[in-house]
C-alpha cells in the first residue's frame, strides 16, 4: 500500500465508519433515555401543579386533582406525602414513601447510565425521580416533589418500553442520516486522489528535475515553487545535499584532469631522457612502460571529459562523417600494429543523430583502440553504420556472459599483464549513458561487437 490516494482513502473510510459507528451508539443511548425523560417531564409538569393543589379539609391535607383525575387509574397515579415522606394518600396506584434523605439531595435514579443531558448538568431538576416495581412487578418511574407545609406530592406511571423509540430512531437515521454520510464518503473517495495528484504535482516536477540530474549538471537545484510547505524542507535539504556533491566531485575531476594534465610533460621528457641515456636492449623495454603510462594519463584525461563535459542536448551529429574521420585519423596506427580497417554502410537510410561529436568520437576511438588490442594479427576491423547504431567488430575470442556484465566496469582488466589502462570500455559506457544512448556486446564465432546505439536526431 505504497499510493497515498489509496492511504488517505482508506484512512478517510475508517473515519467516517467509526463517526458513523459512534453515532448509532450515541443515538441508541439517548433513544433509550427519550422515553424515560419525556415522561420525567409530565409527571413533573403533574406533580408541580398539584402541589399547588394541596387543601386542607377536616384538618387532613389532601388534594384536588381536577382535570388530572381522569387520568387516574388508566397510566398515572397520585399520592400526597406527610413530611417524613410516608404516603397519607393515594389515587391509583399506592404511592411510594420516600426518605428524607433522599429528598434533600434530590436524587435521579437513572436506570440507563450515562445520558448527555446528565453530563452537561447532573443536578438537573429539583424533582425526585426513582425507578421502582409496582405490586405486578413492572418497572414504574416515580417523581415526588416538595410542596407546601412540609408535605410532597407523588406521581408516577409505567415505564414505557424504550425498544419502540429505539427502532424508530435507527430507521429514521439509517433512512436520513446514512445517506447523508455515506454520499459525502462517496464524494470523498473520488476527490480524495484528485486532490492528492494535483497537490503532488509540484512533487513530481521535482522529482523530474532529479532525474535528470547528472555529475555534470550537478550545480543545478530543485526548484521549491508551489512545493507544499510541508515538502520545502526536505528539497531544501536535498539541495543542499547536491551542493556538497557538487564541491566534491568538482574538487576530485579537477584533481584528476590536472594530475594527468601535469604528468604527461614530465613523463615525455622523462621518456627521452631514457632514450638517450640507456642502452638499446633496455630501452625497448622501457618504452612499453612509457606507453602503458602514458595511455593511462589519455584514458584519465578521457574520463574526466566524459564526467564533466557539459552536453548540448539539441546538439546533432552524422554517424557517417564522424566514422570516416575517426578511422581516418587511427588508420596509421592500425595498420601499423598488422591490422586493417574499413568503414560499412548498413543501408541507405539517414545516420543524423542526437549526441555530443566530441564525446562520441572519444567512445568511437576507445572501441576502434580495444579492437586493435584484442584482434588476432592481420585480421580486419571493421566499423559498421546503420542508421542510429555505429558498431566496430574485429576477430579475437568469444566474450563469455560473466565478462561481458563486468567489462564496462573502471580499471578491469581480464588480464592484468596486457597493457590496457581498463579504462576504455568504462569510458565509453559513461558517454553513451550520458547521451542517452547505449552499448551493446555481442559475440559470436570468434568476432566480437561492440555496437552503440543512438536518439534520432530531427531531421531523421
Amino acid at each position: 500500500m505504497n499510493s497515498l490516494s489509496l492511504r488517505l482513502v482508506i484512512a478517510t473510510t475508517i473515519v467516517f465508519m467509526a463517526s458513523l459507528s459512534c453515532t448509532f451508539a450515541v443515538l441508541v443511548q439517548e433513544a433509550k433515555y427519550g422515553l424515560f425523560r419525556v415522561q420525567r417531564n409530565s409527571l413533573t409538569v403533574q406533580v408541580d401543579t398539584l402541589a399547588e393543589r394541596i387543601r386542607i379539609v377536616d384538618g387532613r391535607p389532601t388534594l384536588e386533582l381536577g382535570d388530572l383525575a381522569e387520568e387516574v387509574g388508566k397510566t398515572v397515579s397520585y399520592a400526597l406525602l406527610d413530611r417524613q415522606g410516608r404516603v397519607i394518600q393515594s389515587w391509583g396506584l399506592r404511592g411510594v414513601d420516600v426518605s428524607p434523605a433522599v429528598i434533600e439531595r434530590y436524587d435521579t435514579d437513572d436506570p440507563f447510565g450515562f445520558s448527555i443531558e446528565r453530563w452537561l448538568d447532573p443536578n438537573s431538576g429539583d424533582p425526585v425521580m426513582l425507578i421502582l416495581p409496582d405490586a405486578g412487578g413492572k418497572q414504574r418511574v416515580v417523581v415526588t416533589v416538595v410542596a407546601r407545609e412540609g408535605l410532597f406530592v407523588q406521581a408516577s406511571m409505567p415505564l414505557l418500553d424504550s425498544h419502540i423509540a429505539i427502532a424508530d430512531v435507527l430507521y429514521t437515521f439509517t433512512e436520513g442520516t446514512v445517506l447523508a454520510i455515506l454520499l459525502p464518503l462517496l464524494l470523498a473517495m473520488i476527490a480524495i486522489p484528485i486532490i492528492v495528484r494535483l497537490t503532488l504535482k509540484p512533487i513530481r516536477r521535482v522529482s523530474r528535475q532529479a532525474q535528470e540530474m547528472e555529475a555534470a549538471t550537478l550545480d543545478r537545484r530543485l526548484s521549491v515553487n508551489r512545493v507544499p510547505s510541508e515538502m520545502r524542507g526536505l528539497v531544501r535539504a536535498f539541495n543542499d545535499l547536491l551542493a556538497r556533491l557538487d564541491t566534491a566531485w568538482r574538487l576530485q575531476r579537477e584533481f584528476t584532469a590536472n594530475a594527468a594534465h601535469e604528468l604527461r610533460t614530465p613523463i615525455a621528457a622523462l621518456r627521452a631522457e631514457v632514450e638517450a641515456i640507456v642502452p638499446a636492449p633496455a630501452r625497448s623495454v622501457l618504452a612499453v612502460h612509457f606507453d602503458k603510462v602514458a595511455r593511462l594519463l589519455a584514458q584519465l584525461l578521457a574520463l574526466a571529459e566524459a564526467d564533466s563535459r557539459p552536453i548540448d542536448t539539441a546538439a546533432h551529429l552524422d554517424l557517417t562523417v564522424l566514422a570516416k574521420a575517426v578511422v581516418t585519423d587511427m588508420a596509421p596506427a592500425v595498420l601499423a600494429s598488422g591490422r586493417d580497417i574499413a568503414v560499412e554502410l548498413a543501408g541507405d537510410g539517414p545516420t543524423l543523430v542526437r549526441g555530443d561529436p566530441g564525446l562520441v568520437e572519444i567512445a568511437l576511438r576507445n572501441l576502434v583502440d580495444n579492437a586493435i588490442r584484442h584482434s588476432r594479427p592481420q585480421s580486419a576491423i571493421r566499423v559498421v553504420i546503420d542508421e542510429r547504431r555505429i558498431s566496430v567488430s574485429n576477430t579475437g575470442s568469444d566474450i563469455p556472459e560473466e565478462v561481458r556484465k563486468a567489462m564496462f566496469e573502471r580499471f578491469w582488466k581480464k588480464d592484468r599483464r596486457t597493457g590496457g589502462s581498463g579504462l576504455g570500455l568504462s569510458i565509453v559506457d559513461t558517454i553513451m549513458t550520458r547521451l542517452g544512448g547505449s552499448v551493446i556486446v555481442s559475440s559470436s564465432s570468434g568476432t566480437a561487437t561492440f555496437a552503440l546505439g543512438f536518439q534520432p536526431g530531427s531531421g531523421a
